[in-house]
């Protein structure tokens, strides 16, 4: 794959894309996700990882996840009935623990 340059310095976008596997892997899993972790498992600098994120994604990592579990909350109340799991099961299994959060 292509490099991004960013200020001088190399970024591959298939880090940037394992890394987001692992963001999603660990958010289905109903874990919270620490980028940091990830980010030192990768041996990435948290600044040139978030620029070339929001560069390859065109959101910052924290909104990423964020939708993505918007997403996949929404997803399953589509596909679910009422009276298999309530709205507050489902959005407890991907972290929002205040339906305030879905904003």
């Amino acid at each position: 794959m292509k490099n991004a340059d960013f200020i001088g310095i190399k970024v591959r976008k298939s880090d940037i894309i394992d890394t987001i596997t692992i963001m999603e892997t660990t958010a289905m899993s109903g874990v919270e996700v620490d980028l940091g972790s990830i980010l030192a498992e990768k041996n990435m600098a948290p600044r040139t990882y978030y620029y070339a994120f929001k560069k390859v994604t065109g959101e910052s990592p924290k909104r990423y996840i964020k939708n993505f579990k918007i997403k996949k909350v929404r997803d399953l109340l589509i596909s679910s009935s009422p009276k298999e799991i309530t709205v507050q099961e489902i959005a407890s299994k991907y972290g929002f623990t205040h339906m305030g959060q879905f904003g």
